[in-house]
C-alpha cells in the first residue's frame, strides 16, 4: 500500500534532501511498519549514525526509542518540511506524526482498530507473543 501511495517518490525526495543536508542525516529504505492504512511512512531517528543496531538493515523496525519520530500519510513536500525541521533542530512536525494521524481517525473505524491492535502487540513481552 505504501508503494502505491507514493513511497518511492518519498524515498527519492528524502535522498535528495539528505544530500543537500551535507552529511547531517542518512536515509535508509525501511520495510513494512504495519501502518499500511496511514502510509507512506517515514521514521526519523535523531542521533549520530551508528548509535542504532539496525543502521545497515534492509527492513528497519520501530523501536519506540527516545529520538524516534514516526510520520504517516506523507507527500514529497512533507519530506522537505520534516528534513528542514529536524536538521535545524526544531524537532518533530507535530501535525504530520503518527500520533496526530491516529488521533484524526474516527474511533470506530477499521484503521483505528488495527492501530490499537498494533499498540497492544508492541506492549507485550517477547515471550508472550509465542
Amino acid at each position: 500500500m505504501c508503494t502505491g501511495g507514493g513511497a518511492d517518490a518519498l524515498a527519492a525526495r528524502a535522498r535528495d534532501g539528505a544530500a543537500l543536508a551535507e552529511g547531517q542525516c542518512q536515509v535508509l529504505r525501511g520495510g513494512c511498519y504495519g501502518l499500511c492504512e496511514l502510509g507512506p511512512n517515514l521514521v526519523v531517528r535523531e542521533g549520530p549514525p551508528g548509535d542504532r543496531s539496525d543502521d545497515d538493515a534492509d527492513r528497519l523496525t520501530l523501536t519506540g526509542a527516545v529520538g524516534e519520530t514516526v510520520y504517516c500519510g506523507l507527500g514529497p513536500a512533507d519530506v522537505d518540511r520534516i528534513l528542514r525541521a529536524h536538521v535545524s533542530g526544531q524537532g518533530p512536525v507535530a501535525e504530520l506524526t503518527r500520533a496526530a494521524r491516529e488521533a484524526a481517525q474516527p474511533a470506530g473505524s477499521e484503521v483505528a482498530a488495527r492501530l490499537r491492535g498494533l499498540r497492544r502487540r508492541r506492549r507485550q513481552p517477547i515471550d508472550a507473543k509465542k
